[in-house]
């Protein structure tokens, strides 16, 4: 696949702005919605809904220690059929956090969340966060935005499936199955079945 992502910069004012003056503070959020590790997931999930709000930032004597988003209190609790006000925010919260300093540029925190296949990012000075950004926030200030983040996922999704390698045959270290033609994916000896339920061609 061919990339045109210098083109569309060079083609597209705005973007070629953004991409050389415009920093993640002027976009992030800053009213940030924190909760204490100890909290229990329900709390967490009432507050969520009453502030209308996708993520928290989860704290720990006074340190930012993860981020809880919808995904997590659906995926580690609800569909597990495990009692929220049973667990609390350091059970599920996704660890470390993953940050920006404030000087980052919007094409380089796009870039990041490409390659972390993540929707938001917390911005930090040290160890303390001022704000968060999304995806969609980032996609609102430019529509142009969108031919270059879509470029940028081809080519992290192309990256990944070069790291795919085929091995003899064997036993799946997934299913244990007797398979020809095992594909080493994410480290693991997978029959083509299991390979494709990890999700590997189908990561965005």
């Amino acid at each position: 696949m061919v990339l045109n992502v210098q083109r569309d910069l060079e083609t597209d004012v705005s973007i070629k702005e953004i991409q050389n003056e415009m920093s993640v503070t002027e976009l992030m959020t800053k009213d940030i919605f924190v909760v204490d590790a100890d909290t229990t997931v329900l709390e967490v999930a009432r507050e969520m809904t009453d502030r209308n709000s996708d993520s928290v930032i989860v704290v720990e004597d006074g340190d930012t220690v993860g981020i809880i988003t919808e995904k997590d209190v659906v995926a580690k609790t609800v569909s597990k059929n495990i009692l929220p006000g049973k667990m609390h925010a350091r059970d599920i919260m996704s660890s470390p956090i993953i940050s920006i300093r404030p000087s980052t540029g919007i094409i380089q925190a796009a870039e990041l969340m490409v390659k972390s296949d993540i929707r938001r990012l917390a911005v930090m000075d040290g160890n303390i966060i001022l704000g968060m950004i999304t995806y969609r926030d980032i996609m609102a200030i430019s529509p142009g935005l969108n031919t270059i983040l879509q470029n940028l996922i081809e080519l992290h999704r192309e990256g990944d499936l070069l790291k795919e390698t085929d091995v003899e045959s064997g036993i799946c270290q997934r299913c244990g199955a007797m398979a020809d033609n095992l594909r080493e994916v994410n480290g693991l000896n997978l029959c083509e079945d299991c390979s494709e339920e990890e999700g590997y061609y189908d990561q965005f």
